[in-house]
């Protein structure tokens, strides 16, 4: 009687820690590559970040930004007049939340950088910049390329990744 609790206990505990292993959360996708990010950080630095600013946190219309509005060309000069001095952040959770997708977030940095492009224009210069923002945001890389076809969903990313990690 004794040997058949155990064995039942022993089946119980197995099953459990099945059940647990089956109910671990898989991996979020990593959908670009840290040379995509590394690319994409000088190609962001030559245009997107005389606006965004180097930490992308855009700017506050603050006279000590930098790099100071004066130095820049009179077309991003008349731009940002337009907008009181003002662009949105590029990183948090709120930047985040605009995009269903990283496709979408992709073609978005496509259109908004027409006014101003990155050097070597391309559309791999796009994704680039995307993968580069994507890490910023504590996306994880890995050995998957992003491309103009990636739409994964942004909510499935885990944004709390290391500086390690990314």
């Amino acid at each position: 009687m004794i040997n058949r609790l155990l064995v039942a206990a022993a089946g119980v505990a197995v099953c459990g820690c099945f059940v647990l292993t089956g109910q671990q959360q898989a991996e979020p996708p990593a959908i670009y590559t840290l040379e995509q990010a590394t690319a994409g950080k000088i190609a962001y630095e030559s245009s997107c970040g005389k606006c965004h600013l180097e930490g992308l946190t855009g700017r506050n219309g603050d006279p000590g930004e930098v790099p100071p509005v004066s130095s820049l060309s009179d077309n991003i000069q008349k731009t940002l007049a337009q907008f009181g001095g003002k662009t949105p952040p590029l990183v948090g959770s709120g930047f985040m939340a605009k995009w269903k997708t990283t496709r979408d977030l992709s073609l978005r940095i496509k259109s908004a950088a027409g006014a101003f492009p990155p050097e070597n224009l391309s559309e791999e210069t796009y994704l680039k910049v995307t993968a580069y923002i994507l890490q910023s945001n504590g996306a994880r890389c890995g050995t998957q390329a992003l491309t103009v076809d990636t739409a994964v969903p942004i909510q499935s990313l885990d944004m709390n990744h290391s500086a390690e990690d990314r």
